[in-house]
């Protein structure tokens, strides 16, 4: 890869996945319309697996799980309102955070406007770790003037509840127990970011892990033990490492930035260990450190090493993908 291209993959961002892999999951490109997945089984829809990096085609952290018709929206980054659309969906029952940086729950302000068409009878449920709370109500107080306009525009046709949300606060554990569900918080080590937390999501047998940010974490590897599909972050540090000194010596701060953010996260071959440790059946990269641009050559760069390590399937995620855990 030549230094111009290097650069070029630490700067842009994209939606890739692993030829190899493609057949295992749905693709719907940006601006259409999916259907609803199955009101069975386990499902995951990669709503946004972007960075803080502007990018049309790639909507920040948030992934829909759908468990027996019933969905879950972790995390609601920048874009994430409008990928929920895109797959045939225009409210959750759950929204859960894994962390409070922006690219991880900035449009929850839209989620909560899309509930008012739908006329919810109740609040929009909110399951989170200790500061959820917090965040929340100031999001809610954020859009109280919008609410009072829509109320006093549409009347009766504008849910007082729509803007509104119930929140859950809860420590590491079993946070969710019914209809055969059981969701799992963990703690995952993004500090300086504290709280930090991953989920395990299971059902009928079958499981999904989200890792959320994360340095590689023990208490992830132990909590994803046998999963059948696990969603990690990924960061390519082979190909940031060449383009760090150019990047310092022509933007410093910009630099700067980058090289604390590369302390924070997951290298590419340490994800690999972690899939390896954890026995997953599957691997789902998102959150994509430098986010890859859709070549072959990319893609390929950005996994390279990781299937010497882990022998499972490896997917690099895209936007819209859907995955079906049988």
């Amino acid at each position: 890869m030549t230094n111009s291209t290097s650069v070029r993959f630490t700067l842009a961002l994209t939606l890739a996945v692993l030829a190899s892999t493609r057949a295992n999951a749905q693709l719907l490109g940006p601006g259409q319309s999916a259907p609803r997945v199955p009101d069975t089984g386990l499902h995951a829809v990669l709503l946004g697996t972007g960075i803080p990096v502007p990018n049309p085609d790639r909507a920040k952290a948030a992934t829909l799980i759908v468990a027996g018709g019933k969905t879950f929206m972790v995390d609601t980054g920048p874009g994430s309102a409008s990928r929920l659309t895109e797959n045939g969906y225009r409210q959750v029952d759950y929204v859960l955070y894994t962390h409070f940086h922006l690219d991880h729950y900035a449009d929850l302000d839209w989620m909560l406007f899309r509930r008012g068409g739908a006329n919810p009878d109740h609040p929009q449920a909110i399951l989170g770790p200790k500061g959820t709370k917090d965040i929340v109500d100031k999001i809610v107080e954020s859009v109280a003037i919008d609410e009072k306009y829509r109320l006093d525009h549409h009347g009766e046709q504008w849910s007082e509840q729509a803007m509104q949300a119930a929140v859950q606060e809860f420590e590491p554990g079993v946070i969710f127990d019914e209809d055969g569900l059981k969701i799992t918080m963990f703690n995952v080590n993004h500090e300086p970011i504290v709280p930090a937390v991953g989920y395990r999501f299971d059902y009928e047998g079958k499981s999904i892990v989200i890792s959320g940010d994360t340095k590689k974490s023990n208490s992830l590897i132990a909590a994803a033990q046998g999963c059948d599909l696990l969603i990690h972050e990924a960061m390519n540090v082979t190909v940031l490492n060449p383009a760090l000194p150019a990047l310092k010596k022509r933007r410093p701060r910009t630099g700067a930035v980058v090289e604390d953010m590369m302390s924070h996260h997951t290298p590419t071959l340490e994800v690999a260990e972690v899939a390896r440790a954890t026995n997953a059946k599957k691997l789902v990269l998102t959150h994509l450190v430098p986010s890859i641009v859709p070549e072959d050559d990319q893609e390929e760069a950005f996994v390279r090493g990781m299937s010497d390590i882990y022998s499972g399937p490896i997917v690099v995620g895209r936007d819209n993908m859907v995955f079906t855990v049988e």
